[in-house]
């Protein structure tokens, strides 16, 4: 804080009385202000002490005139400011006195120099002490007491200096002195009392003065209590705000008066916080942080050397090395570049890599070519760092070198490569040069550089002796080099290729001069022979090559020699010539045997060109060149083309979206050629083609061939798993299972599939009625199955062996089944309780036949009473049973059951033998009996009108369900029996026959083109339908649906009511309502789909529901439009309703 004092006329009177003392030292300081010096050092000093001396007068008289001054202002206002002015003088005084002592002494000062200036400055003590004694109401005394402090850590009072500091601080919280005194309160405790907990509250305390200019240095302590306190991010957090905060004023304390840059010195200690606060950031991180905080290159340059030296100390050699490289960058003096060098190669020595050994040797000749031209480096100092930094150089290539051979990495040999360039190109005078130009050619070869390779492998090979050993290996090198740079020949540019090929010839005559019993010679003459066919010049490669054959017909040479002379034949299209000579080498049995069957098959592949040439035309005009093919493979039937053609015809067929060739083609491909290996190509665009255009029939044929003859490709077993669901969907049981069966037989399926099919299997032989192959196929597969899966087998065994007559086994599974069932379990499969529900409900027959044959005859039987009462009881707890499983058919069973079960024990009573009892008696009896029978018929009407009630509420479209609540006659007053909706009724099979028909046709071609369009399948399937094939036309509708993405798209619901009349016809009824259902459920404006069910509901005497469709029907004529799509015997239902409201 500047000393500003506010004297009023004190002031100004001590003014005056000084002002002609000062006066002529002004003057004269002004004229010699500028002037040059040229006075010697003891002229200097005297003049310095004369000086020093006049200044000491000067203050004495103001001494004097201040205390003259305060004599005469005891009572004035201003007194204290005066006592100020003279304790200033005292302090200025003791400064003059000190350095006069010092000044003029010759050795070091002692005490004596200090006695005088410290007892002045124990005057301005007691001054300042008068002041805060005397005028308790004095304005300014936190900067008496401020300046009081000051003087007693000069004197090295540091106990009273801290107590006037933590004077200020605690009553005086609004002075200006308050941040400082904060501030050197903070440095007492972090330098003499090593107090950081205190330090840290007191620099915290100036912090919130944030105006004050004490703040920035206070901050900065505050980093380093943090740095002694090892909380390094707490720190650099600090150092990070001492950078970024500007500066607004110095700040007026003795201790910090000399130019202290904190902006610097936070940034240069922020390289020693960095390495401990960020351990884990990677070098170019650290560079990037210190680029943002620093303000010049100077600043930059300066910090990256501490914390490159930081990173040093600590062995983080990779940080170090690449803090170093960065320095290398910035700087250009030639000290700093080769120490930076000398350090990074210590660095990358001590990490043992050198994956920037590019980049460390331009660091090491940037500096040896500064040092070359530097006037401040002797020269035996430069020839010292020349020799020394060339080892460095030597070692960090080789190493690279070496690892690049270990690891074998093109990378790192093209590493090695440039870095040897970067050597040879300064170090000429290497004592080593002629080994360092053999590693830069070998480096260069295996980095795949072949040309520059060649070139270098050349140049050795030219300074070589003739016929040395050494210059054997580096003609060769050359060869070879050569011959791979031109083997990549789009990388070379068309002057690079000439040299290349030139290199090549010249190199690999030489080699065959020098060398020509080398065992190398073959291959050099087989390189300058391959020169003409990579020139292009065909005919002269295949005279060349011809030639070295006769001399060497076996090997690896000659085998590329074959091929070579192949490819030119096929280059020229000179097929009729490969062909020639394909059969001469096939006829030399000094060639290779291999060699010969593979010369064979590119001799089948050129007689195959001709099978190219009649497809290319085939695409061009189908049915012209579909006709040569077809006539081509009949003509060569019996050889390798006809089998080709076939498979060309295939392959154009599907180009072409012609079914009809893809299939015969197809057909005869695998039928005339079974061991073709392009057999699993056919069927496979066999298969998708019938995908396509979704001819079910057609395509499980092709699926079930497929895995019949390549049983154990991957796809196969899915293969039969969709022809198997295919077969069973089509009614063809027999198949499906034979395919299924297949899949069992395979140990890897998953164990979902493996219980789909086992239920499958089962379910198709009891269509078949084979119920003895049922109960085998899911006793093998029990063991398999799931938890629930084992349940549903056994209850369905039961069943099964129910039927048989084998009650004992049939009793075996069933109590199985009962042990294991929870009715959790039905909730994770629904069917499961409508296997239970049947197998109970079946289990129950017996007893009922036996219950129905329980008769009395002329006299009254207590135990057959008792016993049909008990079997009574025990039925109908056992049906309801039955009906807790909630399974609708099974549920209606039971309750029909306990109707006929408790009608039959009315009429068991009513029918009973009236005993031998006196007339009261008898009368008394029957009249019990009446109301036991009127209980019974009660109870069996209870359980008939809940049959009746449920099946209309549950829509029963079912005609083994029919007779429990339709003995009823229907509208035309005729009774009628349950039978399927259709009746009987005869259905198509349509397989190839499609191709031919004139409907079909046109649809299946369109899907071939365009699979997914739903329109034209939802017209297939109803195609099918309308011929008859209904099993068929399901399929396609399931399609259909599969492919509808849209679930508002309309066709969706044409779809569901072509599978509804479709369900009708192969007597699935219930399926059939539920498609009509879905129907209306998706356009309920549909006229088919409301006819298809109303007409199911009259069928089965749901008379309301059929009734509430009947009254929204349309006008006869949109009736008459819908009804391509209504099932006969539902339109007849229709006209019937029409007929009966007209009477």
């Amino acid at each position: 804080m500047k000393r500003k004092h506010f004297l009023k006329n004190a002031v100004l009177i001590l003014a005056i009385v000084l002002l002609w003392h000062f006066s002529a030292s002004a003057s004269a300081a002004l004229h010699t202000r500028y002037e040059y010096q040229k006075k010697d050092e003891a002229q200097e000093q005297k003049k310095y002490m004369a000086k020093l001396r006049q200044d000491k007068n000067k203050v004495e008289m103001a001494i004097e005139s201040t205390k003259a001054l305060i004599d005469q202002s005891r009572t004035k206002p201003y007194l204290p400011e005066l006592y100020l002015r003279l304790a200033e003088l005292y302090i200025e005084k003791s400064r003059i006195v000190y350095f006069i002592r010092t000044s003029g002494a010759k050795a070091s000062t002692n005490a004596l120099d200090h006695l005088e200036s410290n007892t002045l400055k124990k005057q301005a003590i007691e001054t300042y002490q008068r002041v805060l004694g005397n005028f308790p109401n004095f304005k300014d005394r936190d900067k008496v007491r401020f300046f009081l402090a000051h003087e007693y850590r000069e004197l090295g009072q540091i106990d009273e200096m801290v107590d006037q500091y933590q004077t200020i601080v605690d009553s005086h919280q609004n002075s200006p002195y308050v941040p400082e005194a904060h501030l050197l309160l903070g440095d007492h405790f972090f330098n003499r009392r090593q107090d950081l907990d205190m330090a840290l509250k007191h620099y915290k305390a100036v912090l919130k003065h944030t105006d004050s200019p004490a703040a920035p240095v206070a901050r900065y302590k505050l980093a380093w209590c943090h740095i002694n306190k090892t909380q390094f991010k707490e720190a650099i957090k600090l150092l990070e705000e001492c950078v970024t905060t500007p500066s607004t004023q110095n700040l007026d304390i003795d201790t910090y008066k000399k130019k202290v840059d904190i902006k610097l010195e936070a940034l240069i200690d922020m390289a020693y916080c960095y390495c401990e606060a960020y351990k884990d950031k990677r070098p170019g991180e650290a560079i990037a942080y210190f680029r943002k905080y620093a303000w010049s290159r100077t600043v930059y340059t300066m910090v990256l050397e501490k914390l490159a030296y930081r990173y040093f100390i600590k062995k983080k050699w990779t940080h170090a090395a690449a803090i170093y490289r960065q320095l290398s960058t910035l700087q250009n003096d030639t000290e700093n570049l080769l120490e930076y060098a000398r350090n990074i190669f210590e660095c990358v020595q001590a990490v043992g890599t050198f994956e920037s050994a590019q980049e460390d040797m331009g660091h090491i000749i940037k500096a040896l070519r500064k040092q070359k031209y530097s006037v401040h480096i002797p020269e035996e100092e430069k020839e010292k760092n020349l020799r020394d930094y060339e080892l460095y150089a030597r070692h960090i290539v080789t190493h690279l070198h070496a690892t690049a051979s270990e690891r074998k990495s093109v990378a790192d040999f093209k590493r090695a490569a440039d870095s040897y360039r970067l050597y040879l190109a300064f170090f000429h005078d290497s004592p080593v040069l002629e080994d360092m130009e053999e590693n830069f050619a070998e480096a260069l070869f295996s980095a795949e550089d072949y040309m520059e390779a060649g070139k270098q492998y050349e140049k050795l090979a030219k300074r070589t002796a003739p016929r040395n050993t050494d210059k054997k290996e580096k003609l060769y090198g050359a060869v070879i080099s050569y011959y791979k740079a031109l083997q990549d020949k789009e990388g070379l540019n068309h002057y690079q290729i000439a040299f290349a090929r030139g290199g090549l010839k010249t190199t690999g005559k030489l080699y065959i001069e020098d060398f020509p019993k080398s065992e190398r010679v073959p291959e050099i003459l087989f390189n300058v022979a391959w020169i003409t066919y990579d020139e292009g010049k065909h005919d002269e490669a295949i005279e060349a090559f011809d030639r070295f054959l006769d001399q060497y017909p076996r090997g690896k040479e000659a085998k590329v020699a074959v091929h070579l002379t192949l490819d030119a034949f096929h280059m020229k299209e000179d097929y009729e010539g490969l062909i020639n000579y394909g059969q001469r080498i096939n006829q030399n049995a000094r060639i290779d045997e291999q060699l010969r069957q593979e010369v064979a098959q590119i001799v089948h592949a050129a007689e195959s060109k001709v099978v190219s040439s009649l497809t290319v035309t085939a695409l061009d005009d189908w049915e012209k060149g579909r006709a040569g093919l077809i006539d081509y493979a009949e003509d060569h039937i019996s050889s390798g083309l006809g089998e080709q053609a076939l498979q060309a015809l295939v392959i154009s067929g599907k180009e072409r979206g012609d079914l009809e060739t893809i299939f015969s083609a197809g057909f005869k491909l695998i039928s005339q050629y079974p061991s073709s290996s392009q057999a699993q190509d056919a069927l496979g665009i066999m298969i998708d083609a019938s995908l396509r255009t979704a001819q079910f029939r057609i395509l499980a044929s092709h699926l079930e061939e497929f895995a019949k003859r390549f049983p154990k490709n991957e796809n196969t077993q899915e293969f039969l798993y969709q022809a198997g669901h295919i077969r069973q969907t089509l009614g063809q049981y027999d198949l499906a299972n034979r395919n299924y069966q297949w899949i069992l037989g395979r140990p890897q399926k998953s164990k979902g599939v493996q219980e789909e099919v086992v239920f499958a299997m089962a379910e198709n032989a009891e269509q078949l009625g084979d119920m003895d192959a049922a109960i085998k196929v899911l006793n093998k597969n029990r063991a398999g199955l799931s938890e629930v899966g084992k349940i549903k087998a056994d209850a369905r065994i039961a069943d099964l062996y129910l039927l048989a007559k084998n009650f004992e086994k049939a009793q075996k599974y069933r109590k199985k089944a009962y042990e294991a069932y929870r009715p959790k379990y039905a909730k994770k499969d629904p069917m499961l309780n409508r296997i239970m529900a049947q197998m109970v409900c079946n289990s129950l027959n017996g007893l009922s036949k036996k219950y129905a044959q329980m008769r009395l005859k002329d006299r009254i039987d207590n135990r057959i009473v008792t016993a049909k009462s008990k079997l009574l009881e025990k039925l109908e707890k056992g049906y309801n049973e039955v009906i807790q499983f909630q399974s609708p058919e099974w549920a209606l069973a039971a309750c029909y059951a306990c109707y006929e079960i408790n009608t039959e024990f009315a009429s068991f009573l009513q029918e009973s033998p009236i005993p031998d009892l006196p007339p009261e008696q008898r009368t008394q009896y029957m009249k019990i009996i009446a109301e036991k029978v009127q209980g019974y018929l009660k109870k069996a009407d209870q359980y008939l009108q809940a049959c009746v009630t449920q099946a209309h509420k549950w829509e029963i479209c079912d005609p083994q369900l029919a007779g429990y609540f339709m003995n009823l006659p229907d509208v035309t007053g005729a009774s009628r029996t349950a039978a399927h909706f259709t009746g009987t009724s005869s259905a198509n099979q349509i397989g190839a026959e499609c191709l031919t028909d004139g409907v079909l046709k046109p649809l299946h071609y369109k899907l071939m083109a365009e699979p997914e369009d739903i329109n034209t399948l939802a017209q297939l399937a109803a195609a099918y339908a309308e011929k008859g094939d209904f099993r068929h036309a399901i399929l396609v509708g399931q399609k259909a649906l599969d492919e509808l993405k849209d679930e508002t798209e309309p066709t969706r619901a044409q779809i569901h009511n072509t599978l509804g009349v479709s369900y009708l016809y192969i007597q699935e009824d219930t399926l059939a309502k539920d498609a009509f259902r879905k129907a209306l459920e998706l356009n309920s404006q549909s006229v088919a789909a409301k006819l298809n069910l109303a007409g199911l509901y009259q069928y089965y005497g749901h008379f309301d529901k059929a009734g509430s469709i009947y009254d929204t029907m349309p006008e006869n004529s949109r009736v008459e439009q819908a009804s391509a799509s209504v099932h006969p015997r539902a339109m007849e239902f229709y006209y019937e309703r029409i007929r009966h409201a007209k009477k």
